[in-house]
């Protein structure tokens, strides 16, 4: 047996475990104030400080989409854009698992029990923050096979997900539940990466296309569904919709950059790299910018289909344009 189908198999079966776990501890013990939620929530709640609300604050915001979104883009542009685009449909995967897993179960977080205040909007299990990191760092993992890499791709997802039960945002079996779907993506990932690589290797620019809408409309019909019966909540849906949006228009676009733009990574001065940074930067800025300043309350019909035009132009901008300009500039 492959050692990497190994791995597969000992993360599945921890992922399971987890789950198991978490699934126990919500359905047979509850939440009340003698279950394990309930006490370390409790303890956070009532022993927390400023410093390290602040401390922790920062490492949970290391767990937001804008984050992994640089962090591709970067990655795109000044390391490997092939293993960048795998890093996204892994992204992307979790991403849609997670809303979906949130939409079917429609748990609370703590804030309901406890009555705190917390800018979050969307259920408590699973946690996505949890969830998400512990895919796509160990994703990353898996490119880059050394011991720092290694390290960061345990660690940050650890502290990502100790910082979700200190800031009591959620539940500890959130967390857990957010680890075992986690690893059970990853290990789905490392998997069939190859055999779909294969796959698709010779097929035709159109056939890569229509697969990136077929596989776009798989990955929104969970979410259309859960979010739309038997409660319709529209912002909910809308919101996570956008990053099929993305997800869509990037593989659409990177199915044809080969043939259009032909974007290489390699670099011969340094600076070069700072400055397609740069340039991405000012584009995550652009949509970063508009997240916290066009938001109006309530969310409007107008704001939310807005939000899937602007998400949308995100991948022929990323992969088609700014690529373009990088190449006409010798960047």
């Amino acid at each position: 047996m492959k050692k990497r189908n190994l791995i597969a198999i000992i993360m599945s079966v921890i992922g399971v475990a987890f789950i198991i776990a978490a699934m126990v501890l919500v359905y047979v013990y509850g939440r009340g104030a003698t279950t394990i939620d309930y006490m370390i929530s409790d303890f956070f709640l009532n022993n927390s400080s400023s410093t390290g609300n602040t401390i922790f604050g920062i490492i949970t915001y290391l767990g937001e989409a804008i984050i992994y979104i640089a962090i591709l883009v970067i990655l795109y542009y000044v390391w490997d854009k092939k293993k960048a685009f795998r890093a996204i449909v892994a992204l992307v995967s979790a991403t849609v698992v997670n809303a979906s897993t949130k939409a079917a179960f429609k748990l609370p977080r703590p804030d309901d029990t406890f009555g705190h205040t917390i800018d979050e909007t969307s259920y408590g299990l699973p946690s996505g923050h949890t969830q998400i990191s512990t895919t796509f760092w160990g994703v990353l993992g898996s490119f880059v096979v050394k011991w720092g890499m290694l390290i960061v791709s345990i660690v940050l997802p650890l502290l990502i997900a100790f910082s979700r039960i200190y800031l009591v945002v959620h539940w500890f079996t959130d967390v857990l539940m957010g680890f075992g779907i986690g690893l059970i993506i990853l290990a789905i990932f490392l998997v069939v990466l190859k055999p779909i690589e294969n796959y698709f290797e010779n097929k035709s620019t159109t056939a890569k296309i229509v697969w990136s809408i077929i596989t776009g409309i798989v990955f929104a019909t969970p979410i259309v569904l859960l979010q739309l019966f038997p409660v319709l909540e529209l912002e909910a849906m809308f919101s996570n919709l956008r990053y099929i949006v993305v997800f869509i228009t990037v593989s659409i676009s990177y199915a044809i950059e080969g043939k259009v733009v032909d974007f290489d990574n390699k670099m011969d001065k340094w600076w070069k790299g700072i400055l397609r940074i740069l340039l991405a930067v000012i584009v995550l800025a652009g949509v970063f910018l508009y997240d916290m300043f066009f938001d109006p309350d309530p969310v409007t019909n107008l704001k939310m289909i807005l939000d899937l035009v602007v998400y949308a132009l995100l991948g022929p901008i990323i992969v088609l344009l700014l690529p373009w300009i990088m190449k006409k500039l010798n960047l």
